[in-house]
């Protein structure tokens, strides 16, 4: 099969014989890459990488106007990707860029996909529900969907992240509307999938998150297992924290702000955080307008208990949406999105292990419209997907770009 793919090649890490010092030549990107599932409109891209080379693409395809689908596909090599397969029983997915649909492979080869869709109710119009579905035959059959909790008290579950655990079971958390509080936010909850693959030992780990930004659950090379997410503090500033549990979700630390931005706000950004582990350290990015503006940086270099000084990628206040992924040589990339001149356009940065910023530059030009970035390490490579259409009148779509090393 002809590969379908746009190879760039991404700056190259030369070292010198003396001083060992990295150098990087210029980053040059056109266009919006290839377009995935074509013949149709489509958005909410999602990348998960599956053993060493195996990737899953999914994403929503529009049925109509008013109705999606959960769709994904797999490349064995990380870049070829095979047929389509349509999720049976997700035509009831609702889009939204920051509420991701996500379909995953275990190390013991059974598929996950779990998606959000509307729970409009008399106490919350705009509320939301998620559901999930398993595969063990490699995608030929399904189970039924099912919602994340059968507590009937969770009637608004959204902004959810899956990973895969230290002992290979699936962990996963999200916002809910239960609290036993009456302070402004959501609870993030946290849950497991037992091995009749249905969600066990859920609880909350936070009670005033912010209703609606993307959170995100991250497992280390030592089997720590990370959230960060936005905070509420002080019934008014909208900060991100992150957590940490060293015993696979059963407990975890009280929440530490990444940087006091100090951002308040009475509403929700509608853009979550990112975290990754270099060998240095955990590396965050997320968006803020609090003391600043845009996408910013920081590390901790002692598993969260303190954090580096913020750095700025994009000082836009339109730049928001990041996605951290680590090459395998060390360097980080970090992607987003930004408005331009004519459009809006995916920006990418990459920086060594250290956190130090070697080369800033735009993955899209600024004539299109492209958001949502997602991005996965492929070895020394790296995958990204974003959601786009060429001119305002287009239809939406699912493009990707392969960035190979020289």
């Amino acid at each position: 099969m002809m590969r379908n793919i746009i190879y760039i090649f991404l700056a190259a890490f030369i070292f010198s014989c003396n001083a060992k010092e990295k150098t990087t030549r210029h980053i040059a990107f056109h266009g919006l890459g290839t377009s995935r599932d074509s013949a149709f409109s489509g958005s909410c891209p999602y990348l998960f990488k599956a053993g060493d080379s195996a990737v899953l693409i999914s994403w929503l395809r529009d049925v109509s106007d008013t109705q999606a689908v959960l769709c994904y596909a797999i490349a064995d090599n990380g870049v070829d990707f095979g047929a389509t397969v349509v999720v049976p029983g997700s035509d009831n997915a609702h889009p939204h860029g920051e509420n991701l649909p996500r379909v995953i492979k275990t190390p013991d080869g059974k598929i996950l996909a779990t998606w959000g869709a509307a729970n409009p109710n008399p106490k919350n119009p705009y509320s939301g529900i998620v559901y999930y579905s398993w595969s063990l035959d490699d995608g030929k059959n399904w189970t039924a969907p099912q919602t994340l909790s059968r507590d009937t008290n969770s009637i608004d579950q959204r902004y959810f992240d899956i990973e895969i655990l230290k002992d290979n079971t699936v962990g996963i958390i999200w916002l809910d509307n239960r609290k036993q509080t009456d302070k402004e936010g959501s609870s993030l909850y946290f849950a497991t999938f037992n091995e009749n693959n249905v969600t066990d030992n859920e609880r909350a780990i936070d009670a005033t998150a912010c209703q609606c930004c993307r959170t995100d659950l991250f497992a280390d090379k030592q089997g720590n297992l990370h959230a960060v997410y936005r905070k509420i503090i002080n019934d008014s500033i909208r900060d991100m924290v992150h957590t940490v549990s060293a015993d696979n979700g059963k407990t975890f630390s009280v929440p530490e702000r990444i940087s006091p931005d100090n951002w308040v706000i009475n509403g929700c950004p509608h853009t979550g955080p990112a975290i990754a582990q270099t060998s240095e350290g955990l590396s965050f990015a997320w968006y803020t307008l609090g003391n600043g503006s845009g996408v910013f940086y920081a590390d901790s270099k002692d598993n969260g208990k303190t954090f580096s000084k913020r750095d700025a990628v994009s000082a836009k206040p339109s730049a928001k949406h990041p996605q951290i992924a680590i090459a395998k040589t060390g360097e980080q990339l970090i992607v987003w999105d930004e408005g331009a001149s004519h459009g809006n356009r995916i920006g990418i940065e990459v920086r060594s292990a250290g956190g130090k910023k070697l080369k800033t530059d735009y993955l899209t030009d600024s004539t299109s419209y492209a958001s949502f970035p997602v991005i996965r390490s492929l070895g020394n490579g790296f995958i990204v997907a974003y959601s786009g259409r060429n001119k305002p009148g287009d239809n939406e779509k699912i493009f990707y770009k392969i960035i190979d090393p020289l």
